[in-house]
């Protein structure tokens, strides 16, 4: 979780101070603008993209039971960045360029990207208690709210609160397991109960059926 949170946010960093990135997506020359320094513009969006896919290990040990969402967000979005550094250094033609920004960037990438993780957020913030439950709940609205192009602020503020959401379940959770898999303390205790009961004790005096010479009770047929 927290090399999953490092990478995302410094590639996030770099492609601001590199390629003035997520802005530069409106910018008529954004493609040449790439392409002037695709290296290494595109090893940024390789670490990005591989922020991304560390979700979909996070979502699987965490909890199995929904990591099915955690896995489709990290694919979405690993299909989407990685036009960057695969695709976008070989075009020539800028309508190809804008139709793949379009397809892979808007539809994939970012709307299927947002909603996925921002369901499987929901989905496991919901089963916590106090402050992680509610941080991670506004943190999914909030990150379900980039959908709506105006509301990108929104979705910029959602991932901050997200990867301090990431961070926090990351030390809670450490050693114990999915979530999943953990036992209540009230069921622990229920089965202790039981196996107490079901240990053999030495009988009672006097109780029916009881033989003295060995100890222990034994039922009279």
């Amino acid at each position: 979780m927290v090399a999953a949170v490092v990478a995302a946010n410094v590639a996030f960093v770099l492609l601001g101070a590199s390629f003035d990135y997520p802005a530069v997506l409106r910018y008529p020359d954004a493609m040449a603008r790439f392409q002037a320094d695709a290296g290494v513009i595109g090893a940024e969006f390789a670490l990005l993209a591989l922020g991304a896919a560390l979700l979909a290990p996070i979502a699987w040990l965490v909890d199995r039971r929904t990591a099915w969402l955690g896995i489709l967000a990290a694919a979405v979005q690993v299909v989407g960045l990685l036009r960057w550094p695969l695709v976008v250094p070989h075009l020539t033609d800028v309508s190809t360029f804008h139709t793949l920004n379009l397809v892979l960037g808007v539809i994939v990438g970012e709307t299927l990207g947002y909603l996925f993780t921002a369901a499987w957020t929901a989905a496991i913030a919901w089963r916590l208690k106090g402050f992680l439950k509610w941080l991670g709940v506004v943190s999914a609205v909030m990150i379900a709210s980039g959908v709506v192009p105006a509301l990108g602020l929104v979705n910029f503020a959602g991932y901050l609160a997200w990867s301090v959401w990431l961070l926090v379940l990351a030390f809670r959770s450490s050693g114990s397991g999915s979530i999943s898999d953990r036992p209540s303390r009230t069921s622990s205790h229920e089965r202790d109960v039981d196996a107490e009961g079901a240990r053999p004790g030495p009988a009672r005096a006097g109780a029916p059926g009881a033989d003295r010479r060995g100890g222990t009770a034994r039922v009279a047929r």
